[in-house]
């Protein structure tokens, strides 16, 4: 066998695989303000978590390596509609004047306005969102934690102050559940919620994703009583005025309690509320703050 062509091919190979193993990467923003690729982004679903469709083109004679981050920001062209948020990290290699389409995992980021469907609008690279959103999209991918929390709600959480009682964990155990909630709230820096809250699912054919109305708050509220007294457990909104009455406890002895707390509240506007136990003297045994 000849040896003489084949180490030099051999040798090249090795080179340029080493070479293009240490390209670095850019963010998309830095290589799309560099006219290293253009760009076009439309909302087109290949998978349920799979909604922005990004046409890019390298417009150089390299090899372009770029990155999409969680919590990179896609805004749309119609005011109208949601931005768009990447929610995993994607890294793209394109060929010297490569162009095709990649598929970004990405939600919408300002829960009043419409959601983008196919075709309703184009959007544009603007920016990354709250750091400690990218932190915390990053930790739930990490942790394997996709197929267990909706991570819209998350999201909103930032984008629009809701709260994390709302976020829908489904087939974890209590240990994980617990987990979950105590890292979201570290990096929101609030406590974990002594209470959840399923909001009612959008009208058919909406275009809003978030409806805002509480289908059912539930909990557990703890006071205790140093004598025997008519407990009454009402539901207030911001300025005292009395809600709803949840229950009405005559002659309750004296000690500590821990009572399960569940109620719908779907005219209730969205604001800050509190559960009050108060007893037949006008005095306050607790007050339980909540959110919808």
């Amino acid at each position: 066998m000849n040896t003489r062509h084949v180490l030099p091919v051999i040798w090249f190979a090795g080179v340029l695989g080493a070479s293009l193993q240490g390209q670095i990467s850019h963010s998309i923003e830095y290589a799309a303000q560099k006219r290293l690729i253009t760009y076009k982004g439309n909302v087109e679903y290949l998978t349920s978590k799979q909604k922005l469709k990004l046409e890019v083109k390298n417009k150089t004679r390299d090899t372009v390596v770029f990155h999409i981050d969680p919590g990179q920001l896609f805004q749309p062209a119609d005011p109208s509609y949601q931005p768009l948020m990447a929610t995993r990290k994607k890294e793209i290699r394109l060929a010297p004047g490569e162009e095709r389409p990649i598929f970004v995992n990405a939600l919408c980021a300002n829960s009043p306005l419409k959601s983008a469907g196919t075709g309703s609008t184009t959007f544009r690279i603007a920016g990354q969102g709250d750091p400690r959103l990218a932190k915390l999209l990053t930790t739930i991918q990490e942790n394997r934690w996709e197929e267990h929390v909706d991570p819209q709600r998350i999201i909103w959480s930032f984008t629009n102050n809701h709260s994390i009682a709302g976020l829908r964990i489904e087939g974890l155990d209590e240990d994980s559940k617990q987990r979950l909630k105590t890292t979201i709230a570290a990096i929101l820096k609030t406590e974990v919620p002594w209470y959840s809250i399923v909001y009612r699912d959008p009208a058919p054919n909406s275009d809003v994703l978030f409806s805002g109305i509480a289908e059912h708050i539930s909990g557990n509220i703890e006071y205790e009583l140093q004598e025997k007294q008519d407990i009454r457990i009402v539901v207030m909104d911001e300025h005292g005025v009395v809600r709803k009455t949840l229950m009405c406890i005559g002659g309750q002895v004296p000690g500590k309690y821990t009572l399960p707390v569940a109620f719908s509240a779907p005219d209730f506007p969205q604001g800050q509320y509190k559960i009050v136990v108060s007893g037949q003297n006008a005095g306050k045994f607790g007050q339980f703050d909540f959110k919808i």
